[in-house]
């Protein structure tokens, strides 16, 4: 199971985010992804938060290892074309690390505030559906013409080439008609969150869409995720969370599973068995780092006990 790390972006700076990502990077961590918002998520809204592409540019070059990615971009807020442009200049910043996240959009109060069209669900999720296909084309090297709805491309080329032969998409999203549909046609990897079972279903229904659409099911990753301490004492646990609530005004403490390494090697063994292939757990700041390095060095070599394969390779 590969691990990442979600390190929020509000109410803090480039350096803090910056040393977090580099610690991740030099302990084992396999991806590091942060949100695509401009308002604060949790707390307070109008609250610092740093734009996603720009802070995923400066971690390209100020990593090694690391996939680098949004979890997840909105494709409201900027146009598909632009999100493949993107995506293949921090691929050659990040030399190959670079996965293109994105999702339908859901935050009324950024489209709202900004003059964005959210539109309804219906919109949204067909919009998406034209956004994928304008992207993924497009990385994949094609001239595209194309005229939809939504959007309107003529004779469209990406200029600037990823390294990667096949730059990955990563679907955030859980609709189970339209996203996951979508993600059978186009994605390498899709994120969700939900307990093992919500997981277990969502991954059932992708591979349906995947049989229905004539795609291998084993070419998408699912990935999980939710917040995690690793500390075996709870209440030291959850004085970490409170910590973190306190810089993030009017924050209430993250509702993560706290426990030893065994005990969350054991929880994402329940995430493996759902069928999740990768991991995400959340990041605010003070990143805890501790949870990070643990994460590496003690969660991954008991989960590879417990599911008999190296973690990271699966």
């Amino acid at each position: 199971m590969k691990l990442g790390v979600q390190l929020w972006p509000q109410n803090t700076d480039w350096e803090a985010m910056r040393d977090a990502a580099q610690v991740a990077d030099e302990v084992g961590i396999d991806g590091v992804f942060t949100w695509d918002h401009f308002y604060a998520l949790s707390g307070k809204e109008e609250r610092p938060n740093l734009e996603a592409y720009s802070l995923l540019a400066g971690l390209a070059a100020a990593t090694k290892r690391v996939t680098l990615g949004p979890l997840v971009a909105a494709v409201t807020y900027r146009h598909p074309a632009v999100v493949a442009n993107i995506s293949a200049t921090i691929d050659r910043i990040s030399d190959g690390r670079f996965i293109c996240g994105i999702g339908a959009a859901w935050n009324q109060t950024e489209h709202r505030a900004y003059g964005i069209e959210l539109g309804t669900a219906g919109e949204r999720s067909r919009r998406f559906a034209e956004a994928t296909r304008v992207i993924r084309r497009l990385l994949d090297g094609e001239r595209v013409t194309y005229t939809g709805t939504y959007f309107q491309l003529k004779d469209a080329v990406l200029n600037t080439r990823p390294v990667q032969a096949r730059l990955p998409i990563m679907i955030g999203g859980g609709g189970e008609q339209r996203t996951l549909r979508t993600t059978a046609r186009y994605a390498d990897h899709w994120h969700g969150f939900g307990p093992p079972e919500q997981i277990q279903r969502k991954v059932e229904i992708l591979r349906r869409h995947c049989a229905e659409v004539g795609r291998d099911p084993s070419a998408i990753t699912p990935w999980g995720g939710r917040w995690i301490v690793v500390r075996e004492d709870k209440a030291e646990g959850r004085r970490v969370l409170e910590d973190i609530a306190a810089h993030h005004h009017g924050m209430q403490p993250p509702d993560a599973f706290i426990g030893g390494p065994e005990e969350v090697a054991r929880l994402l063994k329940r995430y493996w068995d759902a069928g999740a292939r990768g991991f995400i757990p959340g990041f605010a700041y003070p990143y805890d780092t501790l949870t990070v390095e643990r994460l590496a060095k003690e969660v991954r070599p008991a989960l590879e006990h417990l599911i008999g394969t190296p973690a990271a390779a699966s």
